[in-house]
């Protein structure tokens, strides 16, 4: 692990602090209140277009939200094989998700999750290695749902964007053969021949133009191999374990805003696909260097692409949606960070 990873792993007031609440929730609430004002729909009716929803879906979309953290706690668990107490899997998930909304979604919450694993007495190579497994499986369901948009099924979902169509279809594509290329390197690495992958880094990294990554490309080597003899050997009901929980934990993520927009507006079985659909061109979407936890970029798409069929519903559910993915992980980051901080570190500061 490079010098700028084991400081940050070192540094918890720099890694997670409960202050960088206020610039996602600021920006998040400015980006809202825009849209509102854009529409000129801001006013008491617009807030009484949720008094009368189908409780049945609200429900369901508050299952969602547990399933969603009992999924990624019981994946921690099994990636872990029980050395993680439920306690510090239950820990990890919440602060995780904190991490992500604090910071842009291009950065993630990969260091936060590291730093979290190595104080809970996983060392920084396993912890390393555990993050490097959940992304390769975070990536694989990516991989898969994403795989509808090669065969132009999301074509008219490309399509509302307009004017963009042809560069957000482009975008998504990069994105997809850059993540098809990442998990076809990291499974040759981890579960094929990790010595290989490491000697094809090195060669390629002393192409005179490739140097200044050498000593990336060793580091990434070197977790790979860790990676490796921590998961090679690992029993088929260990990784199918892994593939549900990963499943389950992305298909109740998306399955919430089917959730939020059943409950005010009738929806077909082909509708809540096209609903799906648009939030896996969406999470790809956000991938765009942005601001904490895609603020900004996360309206503006919700209004691109829902706007046409929910009409005056749109901007009132996607201020439910993004309460339920977005502020309630800030939430419970100010509630729970200090506990754990100071459990961890014993700190006696006010």
């Amino acid at each position: 692990m490079n010098n700028q990873t084991q400081m940050d792993a070192q540094d918890p007031p720099k890694t997670l602090n409960v202050k960088k609440v206020w610039f996602p929730v600021l920006a998040g609430l400015a980006f809202t209140l825009f849209l509102f004002y854009r529409s000129g729909k801001i006013s008491s009716e617009t807030v009484t277009l949720l008094r009368n929803p189908n409780w049945k879906y609200l429900y369901m979309a508050f299952l969602a939200i547990l399933l969603r953290e009992v999924g990624h706690i019981y994946r921690l668990r099994v990636l872990s094989n029980g050395s993680l107490r439920w306690t510090s899997c239950f820990y990890v998930a919440i602060l995780w998700e904190f991490g992500t909304a604090v910071t842009p979604s291009v950065v993630g919450g990969g260091l936060v999750a590291i730093f979290l694993l190595s104080k809970e007495g996983l060392s920084l190579g396993r912890s390393m290695a555990y993050i490097v497994v959940l992304g390769m499986m975070d990536n694989f369901f990516f991989l898969l749902a994403g795989s509808f948009g090669l065969g132009g099924v999301y074509d008219p979902i490309f399509a509302m964007a307009g004017s963009f169509c042809s560069s957000m279809k482009r975008f998504f594509l990069i994105i997809y053969i850059l993540f098809l290329l990442y998990n076809c390197v990291m499974a040759i690495g981890v579960f094929i021949n990790p010595r290989l992958l490491k000697w094809i880094l090195i060669y390629v990294t002393s192409i005179p133009f490739l140097k200044r990554w050498r000593r990336s490309a060793y580091q990434l080597s070197k977790d790979i191999m860790v990676t490796s003899d921590e998961f090679r050997g690992k029993s088929l009901l260990f990784w199918c374990k892994m593939l549900f929980c990963t499943f389950l934990v992305w298909t109740v993520r998306y399955s919430l805003l089917n959730c939020l927009i059943g409950a005010y507006f009738p929806i077909s079985f082909g509708e809540h696909l096209a609903i799906f659909g648009k939030q896996v061109v969406m999470w790809t979407l956000m991938l765009v260097p942005a601001l904490p936890g895609g603020s900004g970029i996360a309206e503006l798409l919700f209004q691109q692409f829902f706007e046409p069929i929910l009409g005056d519903y749109a901007l009132p559910i996607m201020s439910l949606w993004r309460i339920t993915v977005f502020y309630l992980y800030l939430i419970l980051g100010v509630v729970f960070l200090p506990r754990w901080l100071q459990k961890r570190f014993k700190l006696n500061q006010s």
